[in-house]
């Protein structure tokens, strides 16, 4: 049967274990494999054709949480509840707390006040710990909130006890008037109320501080999301109608006002303007486009007004293809994470047993039941392996989240492992080192500027050949006379001809036109030794102006050049160009090792030849022409806009087509992948160092509490600095 993707979104999980468990549930059922992300609240699963989604949302809620194919699932506890149960324990713990711990403000019966404000903190408070514990429980496991909740109400139960059933361990089960009399009045050293309240309210205040920064961490998506305007002045019947975006169907006419944004994918039908891109591509120059050039729905149209058709709607337009890659690769699993995950399903069990025969170990040498359970909650609370959970999915939320708003889609954690490994990128020239836009940059003529100019516009008025563009708007810097151009016929790949101002005029190649005598011979030739491409025109017959255009030099290429220098990634360039235009290029960057006139096949096997020497390649290309080359590379990235974007099959897509956005997707990765490791390193430096400490006596079961609360807020606000990560031409 034929394999489909299916996208939940899973509510109630509470730490990274629920993650693994609603992945086990959902891989219980033969023929589907899925991934789950924690700090996402998403699942990817991959089915059989005849698997509905019925079956995977019966599997979720039935491990005890909630599921929706569409849409968010209902979220049992997000920030809002994290903050009610936060405020409302920190109201009873903090007074709980002074009284139990400063023997001078302790009075009649304080133990009843104590265990009256405990008792909602212990229960009520904690009960997203207790809930999630018991659901696991039931699978036969131990997670990370077990460990909170069986510390919690261990500290509980046994205070309640003392309370009610002893008297400092002479009277025992006595249950009499003058026992209850003597016993609240006095001082209990039993009593570990303030533990049960401590432990909830600081981890309460970790999740609330962890759900909150993840909040902030996932608007990078939710952002592209709302880019889209919502509605769009169709024309029907020569009238604008404002529609609906939603009604919007491709082929309708739509006009676009100066100063508003676009609504669809289109091309422009009629007008020229220039398009703020930033908001999709983080291109911060705003681009010119004219009738036939493509725009991208949600961008801004800063100067006058277009008519547009729609080309894509809905999911199909660039921005939903945007959104859906970083939504893909906030949810995929690094193998780091992986691994991780697997420890943590030994780790927790080895912890309960630890707790316990730490417990039993003091009980043992003191005899004191009361030291060897705080010791035991101690080990308990200090080594929940929150921080370990939340280390990876945290940093690449945020870091694909930044990409996002540079224009580059990062598909994937193996993209960002691969970046690290990189030592050799193989690139082309043309819109990767240059521009992508011919330019004139030499004009060799006998006549003046004005005639020269008005032949040039009307023989190429129609035309929308990149060198026709690029003449047209040379020539809008003189001065003219427009003429129509009558008996115009192209010569495909060669050049036109025509009759402008009664004269019949034409202009193309050297080639095609022949290279003229003397002082326009020796013109071609320095132009063409150079490496530009030459366009020859004609008057009545007699050559009048040779004009050299030029794909120039991206002004990023050169520090994205020096960037790589620093990264130790040694750059090749292979061009289907000619040898002159590419060695010119790679001469300009200090670049020794390039390749010219290179086809696909040609690309492909410098890949292969790169990689038999021991290298790690990065490719890049346009994703179509170079589809083998790119595949064949460890890490690919594709130069793409418009629906290529969601098709391409590139590890990282490019929407800023220069060499400065592929630094920028390497720094990026490779500053993520940084994060994940600083992260890991705490987490399990923490639980390391924490364990024995707690085993020993030297941390009470509030500090440990605390210093849990706390390993988790730093994993997830380090990788909220990748949020201020800044482009190389910034």
């Amino acid at each position: 049967m034929s394999a489909r993707s299916v996208e939940l979104s899973v509510g109630g999980m509470t730490c990274a274990s629920c993650s693994r468990r609603v992945e086990k549930s959902l891989e219980k059922i033969s023929g589907v494999r899925a991934s789950v992300n924690y700090a996402t609240g998403v699942a990817f699963a991959d089915v059989d054709a005849e698997i509905s989604n019925e079956e995977l949302i019966a599997a979720i809620e039935k491990t005890g949480y909630t599921a929706s194919v569409s849409g968010k699932a209902v979220e049992l506890y997000g920030v809002r509840e994290f903050r009610i149960r936060l405020i409302f324990s920190a109201i009873l713990t903090i007074p709980l707390m002074t009284i139990s711990m400063m023997p001078t403000l302790q009075f009649s019966y304080w133990q009843w006040v104590c265990a009256a404000a405990a008792t909602p903190v212990a229960i009520w408070g904690a009960w997203p710990f207790h809930r999630a514990a018991f659901l696991n429980l039931r699978h036969r496991a131990v997670t990370m909130d077990s460990l909170v909740s069986i510390g919690v109400l261990v500290s509980y139960v046994w205070s309640m006890w003392a309370i009610l059933f002893t008297s400092a361990g002479s009277i025992g089960m006595t249950m009499n008037a003058e026992f209850f009399l003597a016993r609240h009045q006095s001082a209990h050293p039993d009593l570990y109320f303030e533990v049960a309240a401590g432990v909830t309210t600081l981890v309460l205040l970790g999740k609330f501080l962890e759900h909150r920064a993840r909040e902030q961490s996932q608007k990078a998506i939710e952002n592209l999301a709302s880019l889209n305007p919502k509605f769009a002045l169709v024309i029907r019947n020569g009238e604008q109608i404002k529609t609906a975006i939603e009604d919007v169907k491709v082929g309708d006419l739509i006009y676009v006002p100066a100063g508003s944004q676009i609504p669809v994918d289109a091309i422009v039908i009629t007008g020229s303007g220039h398009v703020d891109n930033s908001l999709v591509t983080g291109e911060s120059l705003p681009v010119a486009v004219n009738v036939g050039d493509d725009v991208i729905g949600a961008t801004v149209l800063i100067d006058t007004a277009l008519t547009i058709q729609a080309k894509a709607v809905g999911k199909d337009t660039v921005l939903s293809g945007i959104s859906r890659l970083v939504h893909q690769a906030q949810t995929g699993k690094a193998e780091v994470t992986r691994i991780v995950d697997r420890v943590s399903e030994i780790f927790v069990p080895i912890v309960v047993v630890l707790a316990l025969l730490t417990a039993g170990a003091w009980f043992a040498i003191t005899g004191d039941s009361g030291l060897a359970i705080t010791t035991g909650i101690a080990v308990l609370v200090i080594a929940c392996p929150c921080a370990l959970g939340l280390a990876t999915p945290t940093a690449l939320l945020v870091g694909t989240g930044r990409g996002a708003q540079l224009g580059i889609l990062i598909r994937g954690p193996l993209a960002i492992e691969s970046s690290q490994k990189i030592d050799v990128i193989i690139m082309d020239k043309t819109g990767t080192l240059t521009d992508g836009h011919m330019s004139v940059v030499e004009v060799f003529s006998k006549i003046g500027p004005t005639e020269l100019w008005q032949i040039v516009d009307a023989l190429e008025a129609t035309s929308t050949h990149p060198i026709a563009t690029s003449l047209r708007t040379h020539s809008r810097k003189f001065e003219y006379k427009s003429e129509t151009a009558i008996k115009v016929h192209t010569i495909g790949g060669s050049g036109v001809q025509g009759i402008v101002a009664g004269h019949p005029c034409a202009l193309g190649s050297p080639k095609w036109l022949g290279i003229p005598d003397g002082e326009f011979a020796e013109a071609v030739n320095k132009f063409e030794s150079r490496g530009d491409s030459v366009v020859v025109v004609y008057r009545d017959a007699y050559a009048v102006a040779v004009i050299a255009l030029a794909d120039a030099l991206d002004v990023s290429a050169i520090p994205a050049l020096s960037h790589l220098e620093k990264l130790k990634i040694s750059p090749i360039v292979a061009s289907g160009d000619n040898e002159v235009a590419v060695k010119k290029i790679s001469d300009q960057l200090s670049i020794t090792k390039y390749f010219a006139n290179s086809s696909p096949a040609a690309k492909l096997a410098l890949v292969t030849a790169s990689q038999n020497e021991g290298h790690f390649v990065a490719m890049i290309g346009d994703g179509i022409n170079d589809a083998a080359a790119l595949a064949k590379a460890h890490l690919s990235l594709a130069m793409g806009t418009g629906a290529d974007v969601a098709a391409s099959a590139a590890d990282i897509v490019l929407l800023r087509s220069t060499m400065a956005a592929a630094v920028d997707a390497i720094e990026l990765s490779r500053a993520t992948m940084r994060t994940i490791k600083i992260n890991l390193f705490w987490a399990f430096a923490y639980n390391v160092a924490a364990i024995p400490l707690a085993m020993f006596g030297l941390l009470g079961p509030v500090i440990a509490a605390a210093a849990m609360a706390f390993s988790s807020v730093f994993v997830v606000t380090n990788s909220l600095h990748l949020r201020s990560f800044k482009s190389i031409t910034s």
